[in-house]
């Protein structure tokens, strides 16, 4: 029974925490009003916002900040100076695409050193308390990623290490082919379900080139991702899937969660045309909001930096640049440009200071592709 309370507890925390910023992000006030034809030019704009995240969010042993503000010590989600897991994988992509080994080998120091307890990834770090016992899959999947495009552009240091995070978290995370959410290593316990934005088939993938057990892993989790489709009226993907009760969760569908599972689609290559069509058509003509009915009723006026610079990844593997260019005119009404701002360059609300890391990063990405 004690068990039972504490996966129920754990399940909570992560689904709390793991899409970051989401739908937090302030409307059009936390930026200027600009046409695109006077903003200035997207490496200026990337620029900036490195310089805040560099200077303000990432601690002197190479982790990022969850908030910009310090908030007090909550147990059930991050806040203020503690580190993500998340973040963590988000600043070492960033590194690689940004072609900056020292950014990610220090990085990568705080990973080793802050949230690798020596049989997972840890998907939080507190000074308070230290490194929990719980990973989240789609945090360490992305550290992998990491590493292994950092093998590529690097100097093939990085695969080594690449495989014995993929080993362990296979030998938590995966039972069956099936991948779950989250692992507890005190208790040995995992939850009974996948998200589906936790499925990186991309990287799956990339892991299954050189080691075979990954491919009915590939296989298995690429079907459940499949049939989380919703319907050609409302072209997005339900939440999760329940091992359980072998059934799809259909509630209200959160924006980030549902464009990120469109993403892994798309980096192999299978992200549906009536998806991309969706997307593009929503801001085009509007705006897409922060979650939505099954039926694809908007359940919030709220938009999200993050979301348009999902968006924009996935214009990219399309290849479609009017829709890349349409989700960075969009996304970059969140950044400060007001050099007397404190938070100047940040994706943020300027009035309360309210940041999040997710989004920055989200948006430093979308920028690295243009």
């Amino acid at each position: 029974m004690k068990k039972i309370a504490i996966l129920a507890a754990l399940i909570f925390i992560l689904s709390s925490c793991s899409a970051g910023g989401t739908n937090t992000q302030p409307s059009e006030t936390a930026g200027e009003k600009q046409n695109s034809s006077t903003q200035p030019q997207t490496q200026l704009r990337e620029d900036i916002c490195f310089d805040f995240l560099k200077t303000e969010m990432i601690i002197q042993q190479g982790g990022v900040r969850t908030n910009y503000l310090d908030t007090p010590h909550n147990k059930d989600f991050a806040t203020g100076g503690e580190v993500l897991s998340e973040s963590m994988g988000l600043l070492m992509l960033y590194a690689v695409e940004a072609l900056d080994e020292a950014l990610f080998k220090n990085a990568l120091g705080f990973v080793e050193e802050s949230l690798d307890t020596g049989k997972i990834l840890s998907y939080r770090y507190a000074a308070e308390t230290g490194a929990y016992h719980v990973n989240a899959f789609i945090d360490d999947i992305r550290i992998i990623r990491a590493l292994i495009l950092a093998d590529d552009v690097f100097d093939g240091q990085y695969s080594k290490l690449a495989k014995k995070y993929a080993d362990r978290l296979y030998d938590t995370n995966v039972i069956n082919n099936c991948v779950f959410d989250m692992y507890d290593e005190t208790y040995n316990v995992r939850n009974d379900f996948v998200t589906l934005c936790y499925i990186d088939l991309y990287t799956i993938q990339l892991l299954q080139r050189d080691d075979a057990k990954w491919e009915k892993v590939f296989e298995y989790m690429h079907d459940i991702i499949k049939d989380g489709y919703i319907n050609d009226t409302f072209p997005m993907y339900v939440p999760s899937y329940s091992y359980a009760t072998k059934q799809y969760q259909h509630g209200d569908i959160n924006t980030v969660e549902a464009t990120l599972t469109a993403l892994n689609l798309a980096r192999i290559g299978e992200c549906p045309q009536s998806t991309v069509r969706y997307l593009k058509d929503s801001i085009e003509n509007g705006a897409i909001y922060g979650s939505y009915s099954h039926d694809g009723t908007k359940q919030s006026d709220t938009e999200s930096t993050a979301v348009y610079a999902i968006c924009a990844l996935i214009a990219k593997e399309v290849q479609d640049e009017d829709m890349y260019k349409m989700c960075i005119d969009k996304m970059n009404r969140f950044q400060v440009m007001d050099e007397n701002s404190e938070v100047y360059g940040a994706f943020a609300n300027p009035v309360t200071l309210d940041l999040y890391s997710f989004d920055n990063l989200m948006a430093l990405l979308a920028y690295s592709q243009g």
